[in-house]
């Protein structure tokens, strides 16, 4: 834990000091067009930006300790505020699209190995390069070319419909549009927010799952070369008998691992995919606010984004422990 939180000190840390260095003056956003000195002045006094860098730091440490991140300067509302409307979006669509990858890049790449120098084994490999590839951008623009503008399957962006598609039925569980809409029994409400999940899904999994399938298939192929495995084949065992009983536990560790890498990508990918697809979550708001120069809002959103990045990969090493015994006996 100790470790954790050092690591979020030194992120925030070195974003406060970068955005400090920065040129251009936020104060300029606060009082608008045409401000008069005494009008800019205040605005610095309110804020802080009058102070020296030392002791706004000193100011910003104390804050961030209860989690008081000020307000923002685009949107005059706290910006814990901010990230705790928006966080639940964000956090749906990166754990939604983790799944799609980490499911279907581990299958795939289990299955490219099994079948090693078939078409199937290339068709499949070829499909793994094309995501490691492709610019996230230019697909999420083909997705909603392809799937809304020709197919009409799915919709072009948003979260949901509208908000009349969340009536007062809705009781709000865990902040997670599919679940609360799945615990709340509205299957219209469920059906139109996978329908708009789709697609930002899709798009951001896509470079994942060709992590997914490389990595799988290599530490599959690594596997079927060792003695245990020999040895389940001289007891007349198949090759897809051998990794359904045994093989896949050892696959697991490397794939865990990039998972755990993975899952930083795709927060990082949110700021993009979100502007694309007009997702209402952290990305979107990170990226109006630096066109904005909102330093409070970047400031929050970063320990938010590090935070979250830390607590993933420490559950990850968790994981570690229970599917590896190695490390249980070290421990």
């Amino acid at each position: 834990m100790a470790l954790m939180a050092l690591i979020m000190l030194i992120v925030s840390s070195i974003t406060f000091f970068i955005i400090r260095w920065l040129p251009g003056d936020p104060v300029f956003l606060l009082v608008g067009d045409h401000p008069t000195k005494e009008q800019i002045e205040q605005a610095r006094k309110d804020f802080g930006f009058d102070d020296p860098v030392y002791k706004q730091y000193a100011s910003f440490l104390k804050k961030i300790m209860v989690l008081d991140f000020g307000v923002s300067l685009r949107t005059r509302q706290p910006i814990i505020t901010e990230i705790t409307n928006r966080f639940s979006a964000t956090f749906e669509l990166v754990l939604f699209s983790m799944f799609m990858a980490v499911i279907l890049g581990y299958l795939m790449g289990i299955i490219s190995a099994l079948r090693q120098r078939t078409i199937l084994d290339y068709l499949v490999r070829g499909f793994g390069y094309i995501g490691l590839s492709v610019p996230v951008f230019w697909l999420g623009m083909i997705m909603q070319l392809i799937f809304f503008g020709i197919l009409f399957l799915f919709p072009l962006q948003g979260r949901y419909s509208g908000v009349g598609s969340l009536n007062s039925q809705l009781i709000n569980y865990s902040g997670f549009l599919l679940i609360d809409s799945i615990l709340s029994f509205e299957w219209d409400l469920f059906t139109d927010a996978l329908k708009h999940m789709i697609l930002p899904s899709l798009t951001m999994a896509f470079g994942v799952l060709g992590i997914m399938l490389r990595t799988t298939r290599t530490s599959t192929i690594e596997i079927m070369n060792t003695l245990f495995f020999r040895t389940f084949r001289s007891f007349g065992f198949n090759d897809y008998e051998t990794i359904l009983k045994s093989g896949y536990k050892n696959t697991l560790i490397p794939v865990t691992t990039v998972a755990g890498l993975s899952f930083g990508l795709m927060l990082g990918g949110t700021f993009l995919i979100e502007s694309i697809f007009d997702w209402p979550g952290l990305g979107q708001f990170s990226v109006l606010s630096i066109l904005t120069r909102d330093f409070p809002a970047i400031l929050g959103v970063t320990i938010i984004y590090s935070s979250t990045y830390v607590i993933i990969n420490f559950l990850i090493d968790v994981f570690y422990v229970l599917i590896d015994p190695r490390i249980r006996g070290q421990n």
